[in-house]
């Protein structure tokens, strides 16, 4: 009778989590770019990149098979929000994400420094506020702590937001920026237009 108990609250937890995680990217989202995002606006880098490199060597990404719902975040950027002191017990401390990305190379840059603020505080209310980024998340490796969609919510919406908002000074105004920034706005993410 435990086991019938366990595996329905079990079961339970995994229907939730399914239920309630931020959607995946449509197939329109990648197909059709002449461009991406890189060819259309000179970013400087997030993050600086020994941090990257640490924890993508960390963190490996692994992707669900095709049409199977990620259960899980991004560990790559949870780990980023981790080592800039940015993320603790599933959430994310707002001020000190201002000053870790204020003091990076894009918050120096003088074309995206003046937009650090504003992104940080619109993408931290939505990432916040919407349930789908507090789902309960499952480790799609056993034995290791599952990563939460949190960070990797938020880094989406910062960048797609930024990309969006890029200054005409490092945007390349072509119909097929355009087309892509279009993209962007209606819902794609950041990553599925990078190409």
């Amino acid at each position: 009778m435990s086991k019938i108990i366990t595996f329905a609250v079990v079961a339970t937890v995994l229907l939730k989590s399914a239920i309630c995680q931020p959607q995946a990217d449509s197939a329109s989202c990648m197909h059709g770019n002449s461009k991406t995002i890189k060819d259309c606006c000179q970013f400087p880098s997030f993050v600086d990149q020994s941090i990257m490199n640490r924890c993508a060597t960390e963190n490996p990404t692994i992707a669900p098979a095709p049409g199977v719902k990620k259960t899980e975040g991004c560990c790559i950027a949870q780990c980023l929000m981790t080592t800039l002191n940015t993320f603790k017990n599933n959430t994310i401390d707002k001020t000190a994400l201002k000053r870790a990305l204020s003091t990076s190379n894009i918050g120096s840059d003088r074309n995206f420094g003046p937009l650090i603020n504003s992104t940080v505080d619109e993408c931290v209310n939505i990432v916040s506020t919407n349930p789908a980024f507090k789902a309960t998340p499952v480790s799609s490796t056993p034995g290791r702590a599952a990563c939460s969609f949190m960070p990797e919510g938020f880094f989406n919406c910062f960048k797609s937001t930024l990309f969006q908002r890029c200054p005409a000074a490092v945007w390349t105004d072509s119909t097929d920026c355009k087309q892509l920034k279009q993209k962007s706005i209606s819902g794609c993410s950041f990553v599925a237009l990078m190409g």
